[in-house]
């Protein structure tokens, strides 16, 4: 899988191929918060919380910050060597959109029949890393549920280490 960016952005991508048509980018923390203007409002947030950090830390927010969210939030505790993570939190919308409630579940838990698996975890492996903000935009088609078209925003947070330790992911079905 390849990488590329977008000098003029600060995005980066990966041209792997996405037979399901899923897009994959990161921006560097201090993004325009517009350029995503669906999630510029937790973009901000995100933001105001960095004080002088690369990125935040998952302390730095209070359940109350993500009101009109709630149902659309998750929250990840990102381990490395081997890369995975566990849903610490997960919204009652996501859930319903996967059919599944996802709270205390590992990535290979969920998605270990995923078409893409690879190529996601090889994007969210390197932008956990690097501290990135990502988005991410492709169908989720489950075997006996509707159809949906989504976008995932993900907010790295991180209690100490050069890597991300949590993830905030926000989820707007399209």
């Amino acid at each position: 899988m390849a990488w590329y960016s977008d000098l003029q952005t600060g995005t980066r991508m990966t041209d792997a191929p996405t037979p399901a048509r899923w897009t994959y980018r990161s921006f560097e923390p201090d993004m325009a918060a517009e350029e995503l203007p669906r999630f510029e409002e937790l973009i901000r947030l995100w933001q105001s919380r960095r004080n002088g950090r690369r990125v935040p830390a998952w302390r730095d927010f209070d359940f109350l910050d993500f009101k009109g969210w709630h149902g659309l939030i998750s929250v990840y505790e990102i381990t490395y060597d081997p890369f995975d993570w566990k849903v610490r939190l997960s919204g009652t919308c996501v859930d319903h959109v996967f059919g599944q409630a996802r709270t205390g579940k590992t990535r290979s838990e969920l998605y270990a029949d995923a078409l893409e698996e690879e190529e996601a975890t090889a994007f969210y492996e390197k932008a956990c890393a690097d501290q990135m903000i990502c988005l991410t935009r492709g169908p989720i088609n489950l075997q006996d549920r509707d159809f949906h078209w989504v976008e995932f925003l993900e907010l790295p947070c991180s209690d100490g280490p050069e890597v991300a330790t949590h993830t905030i992911e926000a989820m707007i079905a399209l």
